[in-house]
């Protein structure tokens, strides 16, 4: 009696539910579970994965029970699997989720969008809010990055918000959500349209800055006939090789050592501009600065493909040390280039259309032109014809 009241306890509990139902379908369709969290994100996936590590030994009633209950929510209600009706309930009975329109609105899984943001940008932020906030930012983030985030702190500060993170209990989901949206806010500071916008835009940069720069440009301007605005921000966002002119002296000569061979670097230098060579030579050192230049002889003549493939892989390597937080966020150089008007824009005709109005007569102006001249000209004859019988007719009335 007193394990049934046991099981029927633990079967209202909506997250066992959860657990329970996902092993059933997993042990009659293997590899089911591994999609399903593939589509839940991380920390959903944590919370149902901790659960079903609590299970133990299920016994079969428990397993059934859960199954009616699933079949009748399915299927009794003339609903289908994966209809509005069903999904609405199983969200609501499981997850505590309200709003339904509001959970399916994201097009990224939870706290996904701090993934694309320095630690630099996360420290400043957590160390502006409050112990409780912090705790539970660290705490949905992946362990690694936690830890490396938290020693960041002062010392007292970390152990109080250490103890914080050991004792805090993870909102609902809804709440969670709502703390997603907000931290959106604080930390981009865009409405939740803009938002979807600009990691989209974001990660296409991202994939076009693996390109070469002729297929990259092809796309950009493919893009900017249909929307130019959204193609301006993304070139702003591509970190290119000539953008290395704007990194700082001791970066530069972090990146620099981990090139290798050295030949590559000399084929990525042809063609540029004497300023970015000038700072790429002052950077490196004194014993490989001979080296360099022999191996920039040397290339002379390299095919444009090959530069631009060494130039590619320069851009990733400088993204790699970015991750491994070897050289400052790259996201400072990109707002260098912005600032310095670097993305250049079609040059205006506006002079050439004043001096050359496109009209649709155009071609025919000079002719009403030479014709009023004719005309002038006839008329200052006859004024002078008048003016000279005029004469005479004076001259006969002296006579």
């Amino acid at each position: 009696m007193n394990l049934n009241l046991s099981t029927n306890k633990s079967i209202t509990t909506s997250r066992r539910k959860a657990a329970i139902l996902l092993m059933y379908l997993d042990s009659k369709m293997p590899g089911l579970s591994q999609q399903l969290f593939a589509k839940m994100g991380e920390s959903r996936s944590k919370m149902l994965l901790h659960e079903i590590n609590q299970l133990g030994k299920v016994d079969k009633t428990e397993i059934s029970h859960v199954m009616d209950e699933f079949y009748e929510l399915a299927i009794t209600q003339n609903s289908v699997i994966g209809g509005k009706n069903v999904t609405d309930k199983l969200l609501k009975d499981s997850f505590g989720i309200e709003d339904p329109d509001d959970f399916f609105s994201s097009k990224s899984g939870l706290f996904d969008f701090i993934n694309h943001l320095s630690d630099k940008i996360l420290i400043d932020y957590l160390k502006k809010e409050n112990r409780q906030v912090a705790a539970l930012v660290l705490s949905l983030i992946p362990d690694e990055r936690s830890a490396k985030l938290l020693s960041e702190f002062p010392v007292e500060q970390t152990a109080i918000i250490s103890k914080k993170m050991l004792t805090l209990d993870v909102p609902n989901y809804p709440l969670l959500w709502k703390f997603h949206r907000e931290l959106e806010l604080n930390l981009l500071g865009e409405d939740d349209d803009t938002i979807e916008e600009s990691q989209q835009i974001f990660k296409l940069s991202r994939v076009l800055e693996m390109m070469v720069s002729d297929t990259r440009k092809t796309v950009v301007d493919m893009i900017s006939t249909q929307d130019k605005s959204s193609a301006d921000k993304i070139q702003e966002l591509i970190f290119s090789f000539n953008d290395l002119v704007f990194m700082s002296n001791k970066d530069l000569g972090i990146m620099l050592v981990e090139i290798d061979p050295l030949s590559s670097l000399a084929v990525a230098m042809q063609g540029i501009s004497a300023e970015l060579k000038d700072k790429l030579l002052g950077s490196i050192s004194e014993r490989l600065k001979p080296r360099l230049e022999e191996e920039i002889t040397n290339a002379d003549g390299a095919a444009e493909e090959d530069v631009q493939k060494a130039q590619g892989s320069i851009v990733q390597l400088c993204r790699k040390l970015e991750n491994e937080e070897k050289i400052d966020p790259l996201v400072e150089i990109i707002k260098q280039k912005q600032a310095s008007n670097f993305v250049e824009t079609p040059k205006s005709d506006a002079k050439e259309s004043n001096e050359f109005p496109i009209e649709p007569e155009s071609e025919e102006a000079p002719k009403p032109e030479k014709e009023i001249n004719e005309q002038d000209i006839e008329k200052k004859k006859e004024k002078e014809k008048e003016a000279v019988n005029q004469d005479d007719a004076k001259e006969g009335d002296v006579s």
